[in-house]
């Protein structure tokens, strides 16, 4: 689904469409309780909106009981339901105090989850309805969510929209002196030029944040700008160089979520350079970590080509028949990569017709998406294919030359003492 949010600036109100359609999709596992609830419990929301004049009491209370009343009624208690009932709990408590800033927590919270249920549009609508509660007192809240906004639009390939969030945030932390926020905004802006294809502007942007996250002993930006430069790296194809600063994030990062991405792109630049055995163990590691719709996403796509590159067919099409099934909630950058391994991997495959459908329908999307590292490479195996040459591939990846690879080596025993105590 595209995302209905162009720019990050604030409407003064909202109908909170992505919930409605939601609650009004019969062909969803939702009921249409839990998508109704996330309406009612918004537009409850909306009335502490910083740009009413006052709030009006009696009939906001009123609105209080009856949200709190309808939430307490759907069973089962998912997840989304905490988070509502958590929302209208607070909002009781914000009207009493008479202070909406305490309403930008949960909010936060519940933009998180979602984001990591991979249900963008609805995360986008949550962090909106956060920032319209922003009466400019409260600097880290508001910091937080245009740096929380960014990362989704960037998600949606709202590129131009997320750099202007990423600025946003990053002028009001250095307002402030926070100087953590300060590196998550240029991490941002180096990720957003990563996407869009500027490579070595992204490499300089993310070297310079880990120069400084040491001096500043900030271990998180280090493993998000290591995890990032990784990235950077890997599409210019220098996976070589990405995989110890992959694997050097999996050790720095605290969140469980973050490791399991950066162990998850471990095995994707391992895989890249020949290292199957390895690339294998790393993401039989994730994914028997019960990881997050966004992660499995990720990790089922790189054993999609993994099973093609060692001419597992059963497997490719078993992971083939997931992710079409999770297709409508891939992220855009998701389903270019989709199309890209369909393609390499019926290309391996020999059927040249439907790898060349696939490379196709992924150098449009990315052409449409402005998303210029995923184009080039998309139109690079196109060609390839046209040329009759996908059969050359498996060779090309398997000429690793790893025995003077130290940093390589290193990473791949560490995944082996991973599982190892994994079994154990």
């Amino acid at each position: 689904m595209t995302s209905t949010y162009s720019t990050p600036q604030i409407e003064s109100s909202t109908l909170h469409e992505p919930f409605l359609e939601r609650a009004a999709d019969t062909s969803t596992e939702d009921p249409g309780n839990n998508g109704l609830g996330a309406f009612l419990t918004l537009r409850l929301i909306d009335q502490f909106s910083a740009d009413r004049d006052k709030i009006q009491r009696e009939a906001t209370a009123y609105q209080v009981t009856a949200t709190s009343e309808f939430l307490n009624d759907i069973y089962p208690e998912t997840p989304e339901v905490t988070h509502l009932r958590e929302l209208v709990r607070v909002a009781g408590m914000a009207l009493d105090a008479k202070e909406r800033r305490l309403l930008l927590p949960p909010l936060m919270a519940f933009a998180y989850w979602l984001e990591e249920e991979l249900r963008l549009d609805e995360s986008l609508d949550v962090l909106t309805t956060a920032l319209r509660l922003s009466d400019g007192r409260n600097a880290e809240e508001e910091v937080a969510a245009h740096l929380q906004l960014a990362r989704v639009l960037r998600m949606q390939g709202e590129f131009e929209a997320a750099r202007k969030s990423y600025t946003r945030g990053g002028n009001i932390a250095a307002s402030i002196g926070d100087e953590h926020s300060v590196l998550l905004s240029q991490i941002g802006h180096g990720v957003v030029l990563q996407k869009l294809g500027n490579l070595p502007e992204s490499e300089r942007v993310l070297r310079e944040v880990i120069r400084q996250a040491r001096r500043n002993e900030d271990r998180d930006a280090e493993a998000r700008a290591c995890h990032d430069l990784g990235g950077t790296l890997y599409f210019a194809g220098r996976a070589r160089d990405a995989i110890p600063l992959a694997y050097r994030a999996f050790e720095l990062h605290q969140s469980p979520l973050r490791r399991a991405r950066a162990l998850s792109d471990t095995g994707s630049m391992l895989k890249e350079i020949g290292c199957y055995s390895a690339a294998g163990n790393a993401f039989s590691v994730v994914l028997s970590d019960h990881p997050t719709p966004e992660v499995r996403a990720h990790t089922v796509l790189e054993m999609l080509e993994l099973s093609a590159q060692i001419g597992d067919r059963v497997s490719f099409e078993r992971w083939r028949q997931e992710l079409a099934q999770q297709r409508g909630n891939l992220t855009q950058d998701q389903k270019i990569d989709l199309e890209i391994k369909l393609g390499t991997g019926f290309g391996l495959f020999g059927q040249l017709g439907r790898a060349e459908r696939h490379l196709s329908g992924a150098v449009e999307l990315a052409e449409n998406l402005g998303m210029g590292e995923r184009l080039f490479f998309a139109e690079r195996m196109l060609n390839d294919i046209k040329e009759r040459r996908t059969a050359d591939m498996s060779s090309t990846v398997l000429s690793s030359g790893l025995q003077d690879e130290t940093g390589v080596q290193d990473t791949i025993a560490s995944l082996e003492l991973l599982v190892a105590d994994a079994v154990g």
